[in-house]
Formats: C-alpha cells, structure tokens, sequence
C-alpha cells in the first residue's frame, strides 16, 4: 500500500473523535449564515424582502458534500472497529484516537497492555488500516 494511502487513512482515525463535533458545526453554519452587512447607507434597492434561509438549510443540510462525507467516514470506522478484537481496538485507540498518545506501538507490547507481539500487533494495525482504506475507496485490493 502507498505511504500516501496510509497517511491518509491515519489522519482519518485521528479525525473520528472529533468527527460529530465537526458536523455539528458544519450544520450550524448551514443553519446560521453569516450575511454580511450592508454599508449601502440612504440608497439602492428595498430591504425588505423575505427570509429564504430556513427553507435552504433544510435542503442543503441533507444534501451537503462535506456532512456527508464525514458521516461515511464515521460509519466506515464503526464496521471496521466492530469487526475487530480487543487487542487491535486498544491499539487504534491508543495511536489513533488519543489526544496525546502515552505508547507507541512497540511500547503497548512491551507494557503487556496488548496480549500478542511484536509482529503481530503491527500486523493487526495494519490490516486495519487496509480494511479501512477498502472501505473508503483509497485502496484496491
């Protein structure tokens, strides 16, 4: 697999925390938009149209590219977390989904926090990042 592939399933993992902060805020902005102000002081046309906002946000929030896109990435993570054990679960945890990761891979090996070795814990990190990159389309097998 790519070196870039990689990167970039990685830098999904360490996002899926922070992902349903990300759409709820995306959401917002669709809901609230930010108009600016008028500085056309005394003149031009009237300002008293009607409001369209409400009737756009609720079409755009259902058919917004980036809303979407993280929920498939959100729920991506979810199938390949669901199908894995607990050793591969606490190393994506540790490497991944904390803020500031207190072991690298060979550390949880070496601290007994993973039952398997070495090898094997690489192993398993691996092929959870290719079944990850599967599902999201980055990697063809």
């Amino acid at each position: 697999m790519k070196r870039s592939t990689v990167r970039k399933v990685e830098d999904i993992l360490r996002d899926y925390p922070k992902i349903d902060k990300y759409i709820e805020r995306r959401e917002e902005e669709l809901r609230y938009p930010m108009t600016p102000d008028d500085e056309n002081i005394g003149g031009g046309r009237a300002s008293f149209s009607r409001n369209e906002a409400p009737l756009r946000t609720i079409i755009t929030i259902d058919d917004d590219r980036r809303i979407n896109a993280l929920k498939r990435q959100r729920t991506i993570v979810d199938n390949c977390l669901d199908g894995v054990g607990h050793d591969t679960e606490t190393i994506i945890a540790e490497l991944y989904f904390r803020r500031h990761p207190r072991y690298t891979l060979t550390g949880l090996v070496d601290n007994d926090l993973v039952s398997v070795g070495k090898a094997k814990a690489y192993e398993l990190r691996n092929g959870f990042i290719e079944e990850c990159a599967a599902g999201l389309g980055l990697y063809d097998v």
